[in-house]
This record gives C-alpha cells, structure tokens and sequence, in this order.
C-alpha cells in the first residue's frame, strides 16, 4: 500500500519528555508569506519562513492575528508578505511534529538527521508545503528522526510520502 501525497507542512503531535502541555508563544511577523505550518526563524526581530540552509529555527507558524481595514479582529492560517500581525508560534524545542516526506524511507532512518524542502503553500486554505527531505536523511540537519506516523494511511515504511515524527533539530531555544 502507498502512502497518501499531501504535504501540509509541520503538525504539532506530541512532545519528548516531561513538562507541561504544547501551547504557542507570540511573536511579531511583518515581512513574509508564511503558512500554517511552516518553519519560522526571527530576522530583525520578526518571524520569517525558515529554509534548509537556516540553522536558528524559534519553531513552526501556526497562525496570525491581526485588525482588518475597518478595525475587525482577523485570525488567519497564512499571513500574506507585509501585513503587520502578532502570530502564533509552537516553539518548545521539544515539540515533536508530524512532516511528510519526499521520498522513500526505512526503519532505520530513526535517529537520522534531515533536512527540510520549502515549497509553495497552498493559498486557499492557508496550509504549508514544507516536506522532508528524504533524499538527505543521516546528512541533513534541520530536523531529527524521532519515530513513524501512527496513521495508517501513511505509515507505510518502504514507501514515498511517509510521515515522519521529527524534532527540530537546529532549534533557536535548545
């Protein structure tokens, strides 16, 4: 059986360890297309979608909110390039999420390091694009390995699009 192909990016699961459960933290955003979802990094002080050659990631956007033109309260998935807002950022460095991967897997690629692929999210709905790259893994270093999906229609090890469990390995806060 295949696994299903549909990227959307970094969805929080779980967390490695003891401690209280996930929640965000609020950072400013002002200068880049972001959705929910994708890795972020701060840049001057505000949040901007991270890439695979970035090594400070603060965490994964989740949303934003902001006051429209006529003063109404707006929460969005995606924050559109230059649009002031506060969002809302999963950043504990021990934060597991779930990432779909480009390409092939193995049992043995747990523990493994890898690294991300930036492509464009999908502007209906406001979801990432951001996949793993399978063709790295053990020579990457954005994120690491932590386990499988437990969701049946993607945990097909052997197969393309398998969602991995991964910690973000380059984190700003570890």
């Amino acid at each position: 059986m295949s696994n299903l192909d549909a990227p959307s990016g970094f969805n929080p699961v779980g967390k490695i360890g003891s401690g209280p459960a996930s929640k965000m933290s609020e950072y400013n955003v002002t200068n880049d297309d972001i959705f929910q979802g994708d890795i972020v990094k701060l840049a001057s002080g505000v949040i901007v979608q991270g890439a695979a050659a970035d090594t400070a990631f603060v965490g994964v956007f989740w949303g934003a909110n902001y006051d429209d033109s006529t003063g109404k309260p707006v929460f969005v998935n995606q924050i559109a390039a230059g649009q002031a807002a506060v969002c809302f950022v999963y950043d504990d460095p021990y934060q597991v999420f779930e990432i779909q991967g480009d390409g092939a897997s193995a049992q043995t690629d747990i523990g493994d390091t890898a690294d991300i692929v930036v492509a464009a999210g999908n502007t209906t709905n406001g979801i990432s694009g951001m996949e793993l790259d399978s063709s790295d893994i053990g020579t990457g270093a954005n994120l690491r390995i932590v386990n499988y999906s437990k969701n049946p229609a993607r945990s097909d090890i052997g197969s393309a699009n398998l969602l991995y469990e991964v910690l973000i390995n380059e984190h700003l806060y570890k």
